[in-house]
Protein backbone atom coordinates (compact mmCIF):
# COMPACT_ATOMS: atom_id res chain seq x y z
CA UNK A 1 0.00 0.00 0.00
CA UNK A 2 0.91 3.60 -1.24
CA UNK A 3 1.80 5.82 1.67
CA UNK A 4 -1.01 8.40 0.19
CA UNK A 5 -3.19 4.85 0.24
CA UNK A 6 -2.43 4.88 3.82
CA UNK A 7 -2.73 8.18 5.01
CA UNK A 8 -6.05 8.27 3.29
CA UNK A 9 -6.84 5.17 5.27
CA UNK A 10 -6.76 6.92 8.44
CA UNK A 11 -9.40 9.15 8.46
CA UNK A 12 -12.02 6.75 6.56
CA UNK A 13 -11.16 4.25 9.02
CA UNK A 14 -12.08 6.75 11.70
CA UNK A 15 -15.03 8.22 10.18
CA UNK A 16 -16.16 3.78 9.34
CA UNK A 17 -15.79 3.52 13.19
CA UNK A 18 -18.16 7.24 14.20
CA UNK A 19 -20.79 5.36 11.75
CA UNK A 20 -20.21 2.40 13.80
CA UNK A 21 -20.89 4.01 17.20
CA UNK A 22 -23.42 5.60 15.57
CA UNK A 23 -25.42 3.14 14.82
CA UNK A 24 -25.21 1.69 18.12
CA UNK A 25 -26.61 4.24 19.97
CA UNK A 26 -29.32 4.70 17.51
CA UNK A 27 -30.39 0.92 17.84
CA UNK A 28 -29.99 1.38 21.25
CA UNK A 29 -32.15 4.89 21.62
CA UNK A 30 -34.63 3.27 19.63
CA UNK A 31 -35.36 0.06 21.85
CA UNK A 32 -35.46 1.78 25.17
CA UNK A 33 -37.64 4.73 23.93
CA UNK A 34 -39.93 2.88 21.04
CA UNK A 35 -43.29 4.62 19.54
CA UNK A 36 -45.53 5.41 21.52
CA UNK A 37 -48.60 5.64 19.21
CA UNK A 38 -49.69 5.10 15.36
CA UNK A 39 -48.06 5.60 12.54
CA UNK A 40 -49.26 7.15 9.21
CA UNK A 41 -48.12 6.81 5.75
CA UNK A 42 -48.33 10.13 4.04
CA UNK A 43 -47.39 10.41 0.68
CA UNK A 44 -44.30 8.08 1.71
CA UNK A 45 -43.54 9.85 4.64
CA UNK A 46 -43.79 8.20 8.12
CA UNK A 47 -45.51 10.32 10.64
CA UNK A 48 -46.08 9.39 14.32
CA UNK A 49 -48.66 10.40 16.64
CA UNK A 50 -50.66 10.05 19.64
CA UNK A 51 -54.53 10.45 19.67
CA UNK A 52 -56.27 10.76 23.43
CA UNK A 53 -58.93 11.67 25.06
CA UNK A 54 -62.24 13.57 23.60
CA UNK A 55 -63.71 16.80 22.62
CA UNK A 56 -62.63 19.63 20.20
CA UNK A 57 -59.42 18.66 18.77
CA UNK A 58 -56.04 19.78 19.86
CA UNK A 59 -52.94 18.81 18.21
CA UNK A 60 -49.86 19.35 19.79
CA UNK A 61 -46.18 20.30 18.06
CA UNK A 62 -43.20 20.12 19.88
CA UNK A 63 -39.67 21.89 19.49
CA UNK A 64 -36.37 21.77 18.36
CA UNK A 65 -34.56 18.83 19.52
CA UNK A 66 -37.30 17.04 20.83
CA UNK A 67 -40.29 14.80 19.90
CA UNK A 68 -43.86 13.95 21.31
CA UNK A 69 -42.97 12.54 24.39
CA UNK A 70 -42.30 16.69 25.49
CA UNK A 71 -45.90 16.66 25.87
CA UNK A 72 -47.24 13.21 27.09
CA UNK A 73 -45.08 13.25 29.66
CA UNK A 74 -47.55 15.27 31.79
CA UNK A 75 -49.40 17.70 29.88
CA UNK A 76 -51.08 15.78 27.03
CA UNK A 77 -52.92 13.24 29.65
CA UNK A 78 -54.14 16.64 31.92
CA UNK A 79 -55.14 18.37 28.25
CA UNK A 80 -57.44 14.95 27.33
CA UNK A 81 -59.63 15.37 30.41
CA UNK A 82 -61.23 18.30 28.06
CA UNK A 83 -60.17 17.55 24.25
CA UNK A 84 -59.13 14.85 21.89
CA UNK A 85 -55.38 15.35 22.08
CA UNK A 86 -53.37 14.15 18.90
CA UNK A 87 -49.30 14.87 19.42
CA UNK A 88 -47.17 14.68 16.36
CA UNK A 89 -43.42 13.88 15.87
CA UNK A 90 -42.25 16.72 13.64
CA UNK A 91 -40.41 15.52 10.13
CA UNK A 92 -36.68 14.26 11.25
CA UNK A 93 -37.95 13.50 14.93
CA UNK A 94 -38.80 10.83 17.43
CA UNK A 95 -40.60 8.41 14.81
CA UNK A 96 -41.55 10.64 11.91
CA UNK A 97 -39.35 10.72 8.60
CA UNK A 98 -37.54 13.56 7.50
CA UNK A 99 -39.22 14.88 4.03
CA UNK A 100 -35.79 15.97 2.50
CA UNK A 101 -32.37 16.32 3.93
CA UNK A 102 -32.19 20.49 3.26
CA UNK A 103 -34.22 21.16 6.84
CA UNK A 104 -37.63 21.38 6.34
CA UNK A 105 -39.12 25.26 6.82
CA UNK A 106 -42.37 25.48 9.35
CA UNK A 107 -44.43 25.80 6.18
CA UNK A 108 -43.23 22.31 4.89
CA UNK A 109 -43.55 21.04 8.23
CA UNK A 110 -47.02 22.11 8.67
CA UNK A 111 -47.67 21.13 5.60
CA UNK A 112 -47.24 16.88 6.08
CA UNK A 113 -48.93 17.33 9.26
CA UNK A 114 -52.09 18.83 8.40
CA UNK A 115 -52.06 16.00 5.73
CA UNK A 116 -51.60 13.50 8.71
CA UNK A 117 -54.38 15.46 10.44
CA UNK A 118 -56.75 15.18 7.47
CA UNK A 119 -56.46 11.60 7.49
CA UNK A 120 -57.09 11.20 11.05
CA UNK A 121 -60.51 12.92 10.04
CA UNK A 122 -60.01 15.88 11.38
CA UNK A 123 -61.41 18.75 9.43
CA UNK A 124 -60.55 21.52 12.12
CA UNK A 125 -58.35 22.16 15.26
CA UNK A 126 -56.81 24.33 17.55
CA UNK A 127 -53.09 24.08 17.12
CA UNK A 128 -50.66 24.27 19.73
CA UNK A 129 -46.85 24.75 19.18
CA UNK A 130 -44.30 25.02 21.66
CA UNK A 131 -41.06 26.93 20.43
CA UNK A 132 -39.69 25.60 17.16
CA UNK A 133 -43.34 24.15 17.31
CA UNK A 134 -44.90 27.32 17.34
CA UNK A 135 -43.16 28.43 14.37
CA UNK A 136 -45.05 25.39 12.70
CA UNK A 137 -48.25 26.22 14.13
CA UNK A 138 -47.76 30.26 12.96
CA UNK A 139 -47.25 28.47 9.59
CA UNK A 140 -50.05 26.14 9.53
CA UNK A 141 -52.37 29.29 10.34
CA UNK A 142 -50.92 31.40 8.13
CA UNK A 143 -51.52 28.30 4.97
CA UNK A 144 -55.03 27.08 5.70
CA UNK A 145 -56.21 29.26 8.12
CA UNK A 146 -59.64 27.66 7.67
CA UNK A 147 -58.42 24.84 9.33
CA UNK A 148 -57.45 26.16 12.69
CA UNK A 149 -59.77 27.26 15.29
CA UNK A 150 -56.98 28.72 17.95
CA UNK A 151 -53.69 28.75 18.23
CA UNK A 152 -52.45 28.08 21.53
CA UNK A 153 -48.42 28.91 21.17
CA UNK A 154 -45.70 28.50 24.35
CA UNK A 155 -42.69 29.67 24.32
CA UNK A 156 -42.98 30.25 20.71
CA UNK A 157 -40.48 31.55 18.18
CA UNK A 158 -42.34 34.15 15.98
CA UNK A 159 -39.86 36.86 15.01
CA UNK A 160 -36.32 36.98 13.57
CA UNK A 161 -34.13 37.73 16.60
CA UNK A 162 -30.48 39.11 16.91
CA UNK A 163 -27.55 37.39 15.76
CA UNK A 164 -27.62 33.78 14.56
CA UNK A 165 -27.92 30.47 15.96
CA UNK A 166 -24.54 29.29 17.19
CA UNK A 167 -21.21 27.86 16.06
CA UNK A 168 -22.33 24.39 16.53
CA UNK A 169 -26.03 24.40 14.83
CA UNK A 170 -23.60 25.89 11.82
CA UNK A 171 -21.35 23.07 11.35
CA UNK A 172 -23.93 20.98 11.45
CA UNK A 173 -25.92 22.16 9.53
CA UNK A 174 -23.44 23.10 6.70
CA UNK A 175 -22.94 20.81 3.54
CA UNK A 176 -19.12 20.53 3.75
CA UNK A 177 -18.96 20.11 7.74
CA UNK A 178 -22.03 18.43 8.20
CA UNK A 179 -20.30 14.95 7.52
CA UNK A 180 -17.59 15.08 9.76
CA UNK A 181 -19.72 16.94 13.22
CA UNK A 182 -22.70 14.83 13.05
CA UNK A 183 -20.86 11.38 13.38
CA UNK A 184 -19.29 12.48 16.08
CA UNK A 185 -22.15 13.95 17.58
CA UNK A 186 -24.33 10.91 17.35
CA UNK A 187 -21.15 8.58 18.40
CA UNK A 188 -19.53 10.59 21.19
CA UNK A 189 -21.98 12.78 23.09
CA UNK A 190 -21.56 11.92 26.28
CA UNK A 191 -24.74 11.80 28.56
CA UNK A 192 -23.92 14.67 31.15
CA UNK A 193 -23.26 17.13 28.04
CA UNK A 194 -26.91 15.95 27.28
CA UNK A 195 -28.70 16.32 30.83
CA UNK A 196 -27.15 19.87 31.29
CA UNK A 197 -28.03 20.87 27.37
CA UNK A 198 -31.80 19.80 28.77
CA UNK A 199 -31.56 20.55 32.21
CA UNK A 200 -30.52 24.72 30.60
CA UNK A 201 -34.41 24.33 28.91
CA UNK A 202 -35.73 24.43 32.35
CA UNK A 203 -33.87 27.53 34.33
CA UNK A 204 -34.36 28.71 37.03
CA UNK A 205 -36.27 25.89 37.21
CA UNK A 206 -35.05 21.95 37.37
CA UNK A 207 -36.66 19.33 34.88
CA UNK A 208 -39.49 17.57 36.27
CA UNK A 209 -38.66 14.07 37.80
CA UNK A 210 -38.40 11.55 35.54
CA UNK A 211 -38.29 13.80 32.65
CA UNK A 212 -34.57 13.30 31.51
CA UNK A 213 -35.55 9.26 31.40
CA UNK A 214 -39.09 9.48 29.82
CA UNK A 215 -37.98 12.28 26.99
CA UNK A 216 -35.75 9.77 24.85
CA UNK A 217 -32.82 12.07 24.28
CA UNK A 218 -31.07 9.24 22.74
CA UNK A 219 -33.44 9.93 19.32
CA UNK A 220 -32.26 13.63 18.98
CA UNK A 221 -28.64 12.50 18.66
CA UNK A 222 -29.51 9.88 15.88
CA UNK A 223 -27.40 11.11 12.91
CA UNK A 224 -30.56 11.64 10.61
CA UNK A 225 -32.27 13.88 13.77
CA UNK A 226 -29.43 16.18 14.74
CA UNK A 227 -28.96 17.10 10.89
CA UNK A 228 -33.06 17.72 10.69
CA UNK A 229 -32.64 19.70 13.92
CA UNK A 230 -29.56 22.03 12.54
CA UNK A 231 -31.06 22.55 9.27
CA UNK A 232 -34.17 23.53 10.54
CA UNK A 233 -32.88 25.99 13.33
CA UNK A 234 -30.37 26.87 10.87
CA UNK A 235 -32.68 28.14 8.49
CA UNK A 236 -35.48 28.89 10.84
CA UNK A 237 -34.25 32.74 11.26
CA UNK A 238 -35.23 33.83 7.41
CA UNK A 239 -38.53 31.81 7.60
CA UNK A 240 -40.06 33.47 10.38
CA UNK A 241 -38.90 36.90 8.92
CA UNK A 242 -41.30 35.90 5.98
CA UNK A 243 -43.78 35.05 7.78
CA UNK A 244 -44.02 37.72 10.18
CA UNK A 245 -44.84 40.40 7.25
CA UNK A 246 -48.32 38.28 7.81
CA UNK A 247 -49.27 37.79 11.39
CA UNK A 248 -51.81 40.75 11.27
CA UNK A 249 -53.89 38.20 8.51
CA UNK A 250 -54.23 35.76 11.31
CA UNK A 251 -58.04 36.20 12.67
CA UNK A 252 -58.60 33.01 15.17
CA UNK A 253 -58.40 33.45 18.46
CA UNK A 254 -54.27 33.05 19.73
CA UNK A 255 -53.47 32.63 23.47
CA UNK A 256 -49.90 33.12 24.03
CA UNK A 257 -47.83 32.28 26.86
CA UNK A 258 -44.51 32.78 27.36
CA UNK A 259 -41.99 32.52 30.62
CA UNK A 260 -40.02 35.78 31.34
CA UNK A 261 -37.23 34.21 32.69
CA UNK A 262 -37.15 32.39 29.20
CA UNK A 263 -33.35 32.92 27.83
CA UNK A 264 -33.51 30.69 24.61
CA UNK A 265 -36.80 32.38 23.12
CA UNK A 266 -36.84 35.98 24.54
CA UNK A 267 -40.67 36.96 25.25
CA UNK A 268 -39.85 40.70 24.21
CA UNK A 269 -38.50 39.71 20.68
CA UNK A 270 -41.39 37.54 20.45
CA UNK A 271 -44.43 37.17 22.52
CA UNK A 272 -44.82 40.60 22.94
CA UNK A 273 -44.50 41.30 18.91
CA UNK A 274 -46.99 39.34 18.21
CA UNK A 275 -49.39 39.98 20.46
CA UNK A 276 -49.61 43.12 19.09
CA UNK A 277 -49.57 42.11 15.50
CA UNK A 278 -52.06 39.21 15.49
CA UNK A 279 -56.01 40.84 15.99
CA UNK A 280 -57.21 38.12 18.44
CA UNK A 281 -54.51 37.32 20.51
CA UNK A 282 -54.44 37.28 24.29
CA UNK A 283 -50.86 37.11 26.27
CA UNK A 284 -50.20 35.75 29.57
CA UNK A 285 -46.68 36.24 30.64
CA UNK A 286 -45.29 33.87 33.10
CA UNK A 287 -43.15 35.19 36.01
CA UNK A 288 -40.10 33.30 37.71
CA UNK A 289 -40.38 30.85 34.06
CA UNK A 290 -38.29 29.87 31.58
CA UNK A 291 -38.06 28.24 28.54
CA UNK A 292 -40.29 25.22 30.00
CA UNK A 293 -43.84 26.68 30.30
CA UNK A 294 -45.52 23.20 29.38
CA UNK A 295 -44.00 21.16 32.35
CA UNK A 296 -44.40 24.33 34.99
CA UNK A 297 -46.98 26.37 34.30
CA UNK A 298 -49.72 23.61 33.53
CA UNK A 299 -52.66 25.53 35.40
CA UNK A 300 -52.01 29.05 33.52
CA UNK A 301 -51.79 26.91 30.13
CA UNK A 302 -54.99 24.61 30.53
CA UNK A 303 -56.93 27.91 31.85
CA UNK A 304 -55.94 29.69 28.12
CA UNK A 305 -57.18 26.26 26.75
CA UNK A 306 -60.34 26.37 28.12
CA UNK A 307 -60.99 30.06 26.96
CA UNK A 308 -60.29 28.66 23.27
CA UNK A 309 -63.03 25.84 23.99
CA UNK A 310 -65.35 28.26 25.06
CA UNK A 311 -65.03 29.58 21.83
CA UNK A 312 -65.79 26.94 20.13
CA UNK A 313 -69.01 25.76 21.44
Amino acid sequence: MSQRSVLAAGPLAALTGLGHKARARTALAEETHPPLGGLLNIDGTKVHFTDQGNGPVLVLIHGAGGNLRDFTFELADKMAKTNRVIAFDRPGHGYTDRLHAKGESPLEQAEILAKALARLGVEQATICGYSLGGAVALAWALMAPQTVQGLLLISAVSHPWPGGVGLLYATAAHLVTAPLVIPGISAFAPDRLVKSTLESVFRPLDPPKGYLDYIGAGLSLRPHSVLANARQVYHLKANVQAMARRYAQLTMPIEILHGEEDRSVYASIHAEQLVHEAKNARYTALPGIGHSPHHHSHDEILTALARLNALQN
